[in-house]
């Protein structure tokens, strides 16, 4: 299990969040992940870089195909090179996605 070894707090690599986390703001329904500002980053024990983003589908447990769009931080599994986390996510699931460091 890999874990962050930058000095930051509230990273767990393993798991996702479910975007049921949410609040009504009057009207509108804003959902909250456990850690952000998407696209945070950082290094894991594996040696792995891990950027902080949002399901924009369905991704499997550990595909290793996955694309995280460098503006919206929206991942895809559609032929890219970050590793996705152990859980299977559902659109709107956020979660930390790996990837080779050097």
């Amino acid at each position: 299990m890999a874990y962050s070894v930058l000095p930051i707090a509230g990273v767990e690599l393993e798991t996702i969040t479910p975007e049921s986390f949410e609040y009504t703001n009057g009207t509108t329904v804003v959902g909250i992940p456990s850690f952000g500002p998407l696209g945070s980053q950082t290094f894991g024990s594996d040696g792995l870089r891990y950027v902080f983003a949002k399901a924009g589908g369905t991704i499997a447990a550990g595909a290793t195909d996955v694309t995280v769009n460098a503006s919206t931080f929206a991942a895809t599994a559609t032929g890219g090179t970050y590793i996705a986390p152990a859980e299977s996510m559902v659109s709107g699931d956020y979660g930390w996605f790996g990837k080779t460091s050097v």
